[in-house]
C-alpha cells in the first residue's frame, strides 16, 4: 500500500471517529450529546468536502495522466484552503477532526511535491517546509492581517477606509505616540551607553568583576515583568525608603528641622511617569546591550590598535579613531534593540507609567474595561508594529552594508592598548555605581516579601509566603505556578524545534517561498508582544479557528513569540557546521531524516538546549503576549502577579517574583553546568 493511500484511509477513519466541529468546553469537559453533535456524519457541514475528496483520492481517476502528482497537489491544497474559507464564511468552528484532516491534506500535498522533484524528491524536507510555511501563514501572517482588517471593516463587514485615519487622529493618539518614541529614544541611548561602559570595564579595565557582570547580565532574563518596577516603588515610591529617609531628616519635626517648625520635604510620587518608566526600562535593557557589546569588545584584533600606536597616535586617538569605529555595528545593534524593546515593553509602563501613556499600555486599556474598542486597539497595534519593524529594518541595513571583520583565519597576537584615562574613570565609576544600585534594587525585592508592609510596617513576617505557598496546591500561587510550568515545559521544546527547523531549511535549502519564510521570521523578531496578543484575540475569537480561552492558544503564543530565539541559536550553530558532513551522509545513501537525527542534531545539541532553556524562561516571564489570552482556568504566574499589583498587594507580588527568579536561576545554572561540561569534554578529548 503506497503512502498516499494510507493517508487517505487514515483521513476516512478520522472522519468517522473524531469530532469534526469545535467543542466549547473541550473534548474532555463536554457532555456526550455535545460530542455526538460535533461528529462529521451528524449534520451537513464542511466535512462533506473532506469526505468527497478522500473518496476521490481512493478512486484516483487521473492515475494514468502524465501529471497525476501535480493533480494530487492541486486538489489537496485546494481542499485545505476551501474548507477553511467556507467554514469562515458559514461561521463553523473547526475541531480536532477537522484539524487532523487538514493536516492529512498537507501531508498528501507534501508527498505529491516530493514526487515532482521538490527539494530533490526528499519527502521529509518537503513536509517540513510545507508545515513551516502553513504554520507561519496561520499563526503569524493571518493574525497580523486581521489587525489591519479591523481598521478597514466594521463588525458587519462594511468597508470603512477612513476609520484608520479617524482613529489615528483621535484625541490622545498623537501624544501617546510621541511619548513612546521619546521614551524609546532616551532608553536606547542610556542602555547602550551603560552597556558599553560595562563591556569596556569587564574586558579592557579589570576582570575581577567578570563573574558579577555575568550574573548581572542574567538577572533581567529571569526577572518577571512588574518586579523591577515594584522594586523602584519600594525605594523611590511615596512610602519608599528614600521618601522615608528624607521625611525623617527634613520633614515635619525632622532631625534637621527645629521643633514645631514645618519641614520643607513632603512625601512625593515622583517615581511615577516618564522618569520612573525610563529608569526601570534602562535597568531592564542595559544588560541586554551589555551582552551584545561584550563579545565585540573582546574580539577586536589588538594588532589594529598596535598599528595605530606604532604610528604615534595617543591612547585617546586610538580609542576614538580605531576602537569606537570597529564597535559601531555593535553599538547600533544594541541601540536599536533597546528601542524595539522599549516600544514593546508593557510591564514597566503598566506599573510606573502614571499619566504617561505609551502605545503598549493604551492597546491594553482599549480592550480591557468599558472601552472594548477593537478598532482603536488595532490602530495602535499597527503603529507599534510599524515603528518596531522600521527600527528592525534599519538595524539589518546598518549591519548588513558595511564590513567590520577583525577576526579572520590568520593568527593574530598582541595585547589591547590602554584605554584613555578619562574613559577608564567614567567606565569604572558608572559600572560600579550601577551594579551597586542594581544590587540594592534586587535586595529590596528579596526583603520586600519578608516585611508586613514596606514603607509602613517593617515587622519581619512570613505571612506573604504562607498566603501564597502554605495552604495547599489548590490555593494561593500554586495553581498559576504549576500552570505556568506546564505551559512553559510544553512550549519550550516546540519553540526550539520550530526555530531550529526554520534555521536549517533557510540556511541549507533553496526552495520557492524561502523569501516568505525569511520575511515572516523577520516579523517575529520585531513584533511586540502586545501586538501578538491583540492579533490573536481578533483572529482566533471566531470561526473557523476558535481557540481563545484555551491552553492551546497560550502555548502557540509562546512558540511564535519566542521562536526567534531558536532561529538565532540555529543559524549561529549551523554556520559552524560544514555542509560536507551532511553531504557525506547523503552520499552514503542515508535518508535526510537519518542525516538530521544522527549528524545535525547531535552537533546542534548545545544550541538546542540553550534555545529550550531560554524559551522556557521567557515563557515563564512573558505577560504582554498573553495578557489578553488568559482566563480564570488558564491564569499564569505573570498575570497573577499583575493582579496583586493592581490590588496594591506589593508584598505578595514581590514574594511571588522572588520565587520565580530563584526557580529560573536554578534551571539556567543547572543547564549551563551541563552544557559547559559537555563542551569541555569535547575540546579536551584527543
Amino acid at each position: 500500500m503506497n503512502p498516499r493511500t494510507k493517508l487517505v484511509l487514515l483521513g476516512l477513519l478520522a472522519w468517522i471517529i473524531v469530532p469534526w466541529k469545535g467543542l466549547e468546553y473541550g473534548l474532555f469537559e463536554s457532555t456526550s450529546s455535545e460530542i455526538l453533535d460535533a461528529y462529521a456524519w451528524k449534520s451537513i457541514s464542511t466535512a462533506l468536502i473532506s469526505l468527497s475528496v478522500f473518496c476521490l483520492f481512493l478512486l484516483r481517476p487521473w492515475n494514468a495522466l502524465p501529471k497525476a502528482d501535480l493533480t494530487d497537489a492541486v486538489i489537496s491544497l485546494s481542499c485545505f484552503i476551501l474548507i477553511i474559507l467556507i467554514a469562515a464564511f458559514v461561521k463553523e468552528s473547526l475541531g480536532c477532526g477537522a484539524a487532523m484532516q487538514l493536516i492529512l491534506f498537507l501531508l498528501i500535498f507534501s508527498l505529491a511535491l516530493s514526487r515532482m522533484g521538490f527539494i530533490q524528491g526528499d519527502p521529509f524536507m518537503t513536509t517540513a517546509i510545507v508545515f513551516i510555511m502553513a504554520s507561519i501563514a496561520v499563526f503569524v501572517l493571518f493574525p497580523i492581517s486581521t489587525i489591519f482588517s479591523k481598521v478597514l471593516f466594521l463588525e458587519d463587514g462594511t468597508f470603512t477606509p477612513m476609520a484608520f485615519y479617524r482613529n489615528i487622529t483621535s484625541f490622545g493618539v498623537g501624544r501617546t505616540l510621541k511619548n513612546s518614541l521619546i521614551l524609546a529614544v532616551a532608553v536606547g541611548m542610556s542602555s547602550t551607553f551603560l552597556g558599553l561602559c560595562f563591556s569596556l570595564f569587564s574586558v579592557r579595565i579589570t576582570k575581577r568583576f567578570k563573574g558579577a557582570a555575568r550574573i548581572f547580565s542574567m538577572l533581567p532574563i529571569v526577572t518577571p515583568p512588574f518586579v523591577i518596577g515594584l522594586s523602584l516603588i519600594l525605594i523611590f515610591g511615596r512610602n519608599g525608603t528614600i521618601n522615608d529617609g528624607l521625611l525623617f531628616l527634613f520633614g515635619n519635626d525632622g532631625l534637621f528641622i527645629c521643633q514645631g517648625n514645618e519641614g520643607w520635604f513632603h512625601r512625593s510620587s515622583y517615581i511615577y511617569g516618564f522618569w520612573g518608566v525610563f529608569l526601570s526600562q534602562t535597568l531592564s535593557f542595559t544588560p541586554i546591550c551589555f551582552m551584545l557589546l561584550v563579545g565585540m569588545v573582546s574580539t577586536i584584533n589588538p594588532a589594529l590598535e598596535e598599528a595605530s600606536v606604532t604610528m604615534r597616535a595617543s591612547d585617546a586617538q586610538t580609542f576614538y579613531n580605531v576602537t569606537l569605529p570597529l564597535l559601531r555595528p555593535g553599538i547600533a545593534n544594541a541601540y536599536l534593540l533597546a528601542v524595539i524593546s522599549s516600544l514593546a515593553d508593557f510591564g514597566n509602563p503598566m506599573v510606573l507609567g502614571g499619566d504617561y501613556d505609551v502605545l503598549a499600555t493604551e492597546i491594553y486599556f482599549s480592550i480591557v474595561g468599558a472601552q472594548l474598542d477593537y478598532a482603536r486597539a488595532s490602530t495602535l497595534g499597527i503603529l507599534l508594529l510599524s515603528f518596531s519593524l522600521l527600527a528592525f529594518i534599519i538595524q539589518r541595513k546598518w549591519i548588513g552594508k558595511k564590513s567590520y571583520v577583525t577576526v579572520t583565519g590568520k593568527g593574530s597576537g598582541g595585547y589591547f592598548q590602554p584605554l584613555p584615562a578619562l574613559v577608564r574613570r567614567i567606565s569604572s565609576a558608572v559600572t560600579l555605581s550601577w551594579m551597586l544600585f542594581t544590587a540594592i534594587l534586587y535586595g529590596s525585592i528579596l526583603l520586600g516579601g519578608f516585611v508586613v508592609n514596606w514603607g509602613a510596617d517593617y515587622t519581619p513576617t512570613l505571612a506573604h509566603y504562607e498566603e501564597l505557598w502554605a495552604r495547599g496546591t489548590d490555593y494561593g500561587a500554586w495553581p498559576s505556578y504549576l500552570t505556568t510550568l506546564k505551559f512553559a515545559a510544553v512550549g519550550a521544546p516546540l519553540t526550539a524545534l520550530m526555530g531550529l527547523m526554520i534555521a536549517y531549511v533557510t540556511t541549507r535549502k533553496r526552495f520557492v517561498g524561502r523569501g516568505v519564510v525569511d520575511f515572516s521570521a523577520m516579523i517575529s523578531f520585531a513584533i511586540p508582544g502586545t501586538v501578538i496578543g491583540i492579533s490573536y484575540v481578533l483572529a482566533f475569537n471566531t470561526a473557523p479557528i476558535l481557540i481563545n480561552g484555551t491552553a492551546i492558544i497560550i502555548i502557540i503564543s509562546f512558540i511564535f513569540k519566542n521562536m526567534p530565539v531558536g532561529i538565532r541559536s540555529g543559524i549561529s550553530a549551523l554556520s559552524q557546521i560544514d555542509k560536507s558532513l551532511e553531504e557525506a551522509s547523503l552520499t552514503q545513501r542515508a535518508s535526510s531524516v537519518r542525516t538530521i537525527f544522527t549528524i545535525v542534531l547531535p552537533l546542534l545539541r548545545p544550541a538546542m538546549i540553550s534555545a529550550i532553556v531560554f524559551s522556557f524562561v521567557k515563557s515563564m516571564t512573558t505577560v504582554s503576549a498573553i495578557i489578553f489570552l488568559v482566563t480564570a482556568d488558564t491564569q499564569v504566574a505573570t498575570t497573577y502577579i499583575m493582579g496583586r499589583v493592581e490590588d496594591g498587594d506589593y508584598g505578595q507580588a514581590i514574594s511571588y517574583g522572588s520565587v520565580l527568579i530563584v526557580t529560573m536561576l536554578i534551571v539556567i545554572l543547572l543547564v549551563e553546568k551541563f552544557i559547559g561540561r559537555s563542551r569541555i569534554e569535547r575540546t579536551s578529548g584527543k
